[in-house]
């Protein structure tokens, strides 16, 4: 029996991933064809989400991309189940159109992505009662921005927070500190009044206010971004995100050019749950080993897991030790010869003394510099290899990540390892792919978006 795996993390889920899913089994059962449909971590392809995997006894696993349409998700039953729907039901095509579309507002209204959750609603509403109240919800969350084009005052799920400083830490990326002394900002750990504080990874969302744009009608795009400061900063009102700028990017090139003095960040979101280190609570999984596979700002996701080595010392939360990550962890960090900002810290972990502390190996992998113009030409340069001499157990390893040195790290972890992957859509792709011909099982790989 073939089995259908569809991607539920954070692009997919906003792209109505959990109607892919639907669709999915609804057709398959409609031509009664066997197989099973389940959901799965991100696949790598976040640029072409939402997408889905068929994986078939014998045969090498095939990914399928872009499933925007119900004739794409046709598609992936016909490839799991050689068997192609018949899609000429208008009336069950409507129904599952719906279904994906009320499925991703859910999702953006869980993550208060609130541009995403209206964006086309206002016309799909015409003539429709519920959808008109869950229309009228939405503007309430957001003071009616969409129909002024105006910055409200008042935002939910939201606070302002002002600009202390910008530090450039490569000539790509720079590190922006911001301040909040609003209580609503929330925290990661909540806790009090009997809840015991759950220990997890987490995000928030930052509005860049670029004006009208194609993702909804709010003046404002949605990003999320993994703070490197700790939950416990961020319950002082201080918070560190690492922003790489991009020139083709909406959010970072506005952050960029205007350097606003406020911003407006959500409360904290989780990403994974800890020590699984899974997107859901699902069954639990205590690994004996976690491997970090990480790539550009996909490195931001290092400081949060490594938090929760010490949770009380790091978060000020007290957790029990079988919860707490208490095992080996290596990483293999690959970045740009000019773009290593975080070299110096994995440097100081490699340094951590005791089984649950730091890091216990760390490869960096460099690639040649970037040409062209930079952001911050006159940030200062890392020396990577200065960083980590002296140590046995960091190295400098000039080249990209390949099959070989990714079998070797994976061969060193006490089993059963945790992978954790975290990088560019294709660096995350290409690593999947991999991992296909390393790991018995997929579920032990958490693939994260950066």
């Amino acid at each position: 029996m073939a089995q259908v795996h569809v991607c539920h993390a954070g692009t997919c889920l906003n792209r109505g991933a959990e109607g892919v899913l639907t669709e999915i089994e609804e057709l398959a059962s409609a031509v009664g064809g066997q197989c099973t449909v389940h959901e799965t971590g991100c696949l790598g392809y976040c640029s072409q989400a939402p997408n889905a995997v068929v994986v078939r006894r014998g045969e090498r696993p095939k990914v399928h991309t872009l499933i925007r349409s119900l004739e794409a998700s046709a598609d992936v039953v016909a490839a799991a189940t050689g068997l192609q729907p018949n899609l000429e039901d208008d009336q069950i095509k409507q129904k599952l159109a719906g279904l994906r579309a009320a499925r991703a507002r859910e999702r953006a209204k869980e993550v208060y992505h609130w541009n995403s959750a209206l964006n086309g609603l206002g016309a799909e509403a015409v003539g429709k009662p519920r959808l008109r109240e869950e229309l009228d919800w939405l503007r309430r969350q957001v003071g009616s921005a969409d129909s002024t084009g105006q910055m409200p005052e008042a935002i939910a799920e939201y606070t302002k927070w002002s600009l202390e400083s910008v530090e450039p830490v490569s000539r790509h990326a720079a590190v922006f500190t911001y301040t909040s002394k609003d209580r609503k900002r929330g925290t990661p750990h909540p806790r009090g009044r009997g809840r015991v504080p759950r220990p997890i990874t987490w995000h928030t969302t930052l509005l860049a206010e670029v004006g009208a744009n194609d993702e909804g009608p709010l003046p404002w795009i949605e990003r999320d971004y993994t703070p490197i400061s700790s939950a416990h900063q961020w319950e002082q009102g201080r918070v560190e995100i690492l922003i790489k700028i991009y020139a083709d990017g909406k959010a970072t090139s506005w952050l960029y050019r205007t350097k606003p003095e406020t911003i407006w960040l959500s409360r904290p979101v989780r990403t994974l749950a800890v020590p699984s280190l899974v997107h859901d609570d699902g069954p639990s999984f205590r690994p004996a080993s976690v491997l970090l596979l990480l790539a550009g700002t996909g490195v931001v996701a290092l400081p949060q897991i490594l938090a929760h080595r010490d949770p009380y010392g790091s978060l000020r939360i007290s957790t029990p030790k079988r919860d707490q990550l208490r095992v080996p962890i290596d990483v293999l960090l690959s970045c740009r010869e000019d773009d290593a900002p975080m070299a110096p810290r994995c440097a100081a972990w490699c340094r951590e003394e005791g089984d649950a502390a730091g890091l216990r190996n760390c490869t960096l992998l460099l690639s040649p510099a970037a040409e062209g113009d930079v952001p911050f030409p006159n940030a200062p340069d890392v020396d990577v290899d200065a960083a980590v001499a002296g140590l046995e157990n960091a190295s400098v390893v000039r080249g990209r990540l390949s099959a070989q040195i990714l079998s070797e790290a994976y061969q060193k972890m006490p089993q059963p390892c945790r992978v954790v992957v975290s990088g560019p859509g294709e660096y995350n792709s290409a690593v999947r792919e991999m991992l296909m011909d390393l790991v018995d099982d997929l579920d032990s790989v958490t693939v994260l978006s950066a």
